[in-house]
């Protein structure tokens, strides 16, 4: 659904409230710096609520950045962008046919523990269902980008624990936030996950605005993903040159009518540059049967996932 210009012109117009606030409360505080009758206290209070301000224009700037990334992936018809229900959410009875998918799933990942990650722990048996509903398991590649998902899945997990382990921090350290993830252990809910705090580092240039810790996972190198997170807030969405050549073929296919029937009819399609072999590789990795086409999700994309930390 396209929010339309209306939708931006508020969220543009409450970004603008919010910096008017911010600075409103900014020149309150220097006014009452030099003030000496006012007590230690309410400057520490102003300094708070300051504080606090900033977090939340942070956090409206980043949701007006990952609204327009959605209208951006959605008007070009490359990438298939949804919200999941809230990770969350309690594990509800699996139906008896996608039970069988996750099964068959389930097997293929044993035969390949090296493509699992140790935040898969963290995954209800329902975290399986939309992988194996919405993705074919007929091929190689099929199964290795469904397995992709529920690792999106079980960083959608971690996101909300970690999420919610900055707030508190930032809750208890006035607004200031960490200086790496390490520290955000003795804000976990539950201890024993402080392990999966391992591999969050400090954003690059794909992070979204306001974006404090970034974590991929390149257990596989055809499918990956990666996890943001911020104050409260997270979000995590799917990497590597499989997406790339499944969106190749969706380009090829819109172009030209027909799939196309060898990995070097794609080459012009590429948004990336990569390596030929892998290109063949992923290709022919989408074929459910050797003398069949390359048949890939819609427009080639993977689903992201985004939310909040649970509550207080």
């Amino acid at each position: 659904m396209n929010p339309g210009p209306p939708y931006w012109r508020a969220n543009l117009a409450l970004a603008a409230a919010v910096l008017l606030v911010l600075t409103g409360a900014y020149l309150a505080y220097v006014r009452v710096v030099g003030n000496s009758m006012v007590s230690r206290r309410e400057i520490e209070s102003m300094r708070a609520d300051i504080s606090q301000l900033k977090r939340e224009n942070a956090r409206l700037t980043k949701q007006l950045a990952i609204v327009g990334d959605r209208l951006e992936q959605q008007g070009s018809g490359i990438q298939n962008v949804a919200e999941p229900a809230a990770s969350g959410r309690p594990s509800r009875e699996v139906p008896a046919r996608l039970a069988a998918r996750i099964s068959k799933l389930k097997e293929y990942l044993s035969a390949h523990p090296e493509m699992a990650d140790p935040g898969m722990r963290l995954l209800k048996e329902d975290d399986w269902v939309f992988p194996v509903r919405d993705i074919r398991l007929d091929s190689e590649a099929g199964r290795r980008k469904a397995l992709a998902q529920v690792r999106i899945q079980a960083q959608a997990r971690l996101g909300e624990i970690v999420a919610s382990a900055v707030r508190d921090y930032l809750d208890a350290n006035n607004g200031q936030p960490p200086s790496s993830a390490s520290q955000l252990a003795p804000y976990l809910k539950d201890p024993a996950n402080a392990d999966l705090l391992q591999g969050f580092g400090k954003p690059d240039s794909t992070a979204p605005p306001g974006c404090l810790f970034q974590k991929a996972s390149a257990v596989d190198d055809w499918y990956g993903s990666t996890a943001y997170v911020s104050d409260n807030e997270f979000s995590c969405h799917g990497t590597g040159p499989g997406l790339a050549v499944e969106q190749a073929i969706a380009a090829f296919q819109r172009a030209t009518g027909n799939p196309p029937n060898d990995a070097s009819q794609i080459g012009p399609y590429l948004r990336d540059v990569i390596n030929p072999a892998v290109v063949s590789a992923v290709f022919e990795g989408l074929r459910p049967s050797p003398s069949s086409a390359p048949v890939i999700s819609e427009f080639g994309g993977m689903v992201s996932a985004s939310g909040s930390g649970d509550s207080p």
